[in-house]
Order: C-alpha cells, then sequence, then structure tokens
C-alpha cells in the first residue's frame, strides 16, 4: 500500500490547520444555510470538522478523502452518524445524484488542473438535480490592502511548506483563473462571495 502524504498533518490538523479554515466555513453557512434533513458530501472531508457541524445542523453527512489517517480522524469524530469512504482515484465513491449539497475546500488549488476539472465532474454527477455545490479555495480577483496582500503572503508560505509539487499545482491554479478558470460544463455560478480580502473565494453552484 502507497504511503499515505497526509499521516503526519492528520495528527495535528485539528490543533493547527483546522482553526484558520474554521472562519471560511462559517461565512459560507452564512451565505448558504443548512436545510435540516438535506444529505450533505464534503469530498476532501479531512477530520470531519464540516461534517460535524453540518450534522448538529440536522443533516444527513456523508465524506470522501483519499487520505485514510485523515478518515481515521473523522471516524473517530462522527463514529457512525456519517458514511465515510476512501477515494482510491479521481472518482467520489458514491452514487449519482446522492447529495443536496456538495462542499469542496480548499482543494481544487492543489491538485493538477486536469484532476480539478475530473473532479468537478464528479462533483457535477453526485450532486441531486436541485442540489447545490458550496467551494471554497483560492481568489484570483483583485486584492484588498492589507488584508488579501497578507493572507496571500501567509498563502504562499503555506504552499511551499506543503512542497514543490503542491506549490506548483496552487501557482497554476491561479495563473489559470481559479475556479472560473476550470469552467465545469455541468455547473453555473449562482453566487460568488470573495472574502479575506480577495484571496479566498466561496462559489455557490447549481447543475446546469
Amino acid at each position: 500500500m502507497a504511503a499515505d502524504p497526509y499521516r503526519l498533518q492528520s495528527l495535528v490538523y485539528d490543533r493547527v490547520i483546522d482553526p484558520l479554515n474554521a472562519p471560511l466555513r462559517e461565512l459560507a453557512r452564512r451565505i448558504a444555510p443548512p436545510i435540516p434533513g438535506e444529505v450533505v458530501l464534503d469530498v476532501g472531508c479531512g477530520t470531519g470538522t464540516a461534517l460535524a457541524e453540518y450534522r448538529d445542523a440536522g443533516c444527513r453527512v456523508l465524506g470522501a478523502d483519499p487520505s485514510p489517517a485523515m478518515l481515521e480522524q473523522a471516524r473517530a469524530r462522527l463514529g457512525d452518524e456519517a458514511d465515510l469512504r476512501l477515494m482510491t482515484d479521481d472518482r467520489v465513491p458514491f452514487e449519482d445524484g446522492c447529495a443536496d449539497r456538495v462542499l469542496v475546500s480548499l482543494v481544487l488549488h492543489s491538485i493538477p488542473r486536469a484532476e480539478a476539472s475530473a473532479l468537478l465532474d464528479e462533483v457535477t454527477r453526485v450532486l441531486s438535480a436541485d442540489g447545490r455545490a458550496l467551494i471554497i479555495d483560492f481568489g484570483t480577483g483583485p486584492l484588498r490592502f492589507p488584508r488579501g496582500h497578507a493572507t496571500r503572503a501567509l498563502i504562499a508560505v503555506a504552499e511551499l511548506a506543503a512542497g514543490p509539487r503542491h506549490a506548483r499545482n496552487a501557482i497554476t491554479y491561479l495563473r489559470s483563473g481559479g475556479l472560473e478558470g476550470l469552467r465545469p460544463d455541468g455547473l453555473t455560478s449562482v453566487q460568488t462571495k470573495p472574502t479575506a480580502g480577495g484571496s479566498i473565494v466561496i462559489g455557490v453552484l447549481r447543475r446546469t
């Protein structure tokens, strides 16, 4: 079995990384409030923090992640209240149209462009006909001084620390127009909300 590159990160994620992402998730929930009873699928669910928030809001929660270590942490947090599955290839391991809401948070910039495009195709496939995709990732529009520039500098440091391949993917994502540059055929933008001085964008999309 191949080594899990996120094994060490999984041990510190909730203490070091997640507190930085929590305000983004809160803003995303304000933009598109959870609906009790809806099915929420988090693609790249990590340690399950976002799913726990939707579970507490009365949603049924599903998660997928390519890291066994991250899923182990998520299972410890959510127990049998979530259906959590390992992603072993580009396919999201859930059925067509299974989710009313699909979350993709800070994933697209971290993978090669072709994989990001394929992942959005998968998001379209698992999304219900009247569902919504909620995507959080790097913004490519103008940055507001000083917050936007400061946040972008911190992002650059974090991407470099994640390794040269990760950093290259992030640079390509930004230079290619971010989420809008991916132009997913099956999804149409409903709302876009820049935050963190324009360095992060929250997008709400629906099936075309």
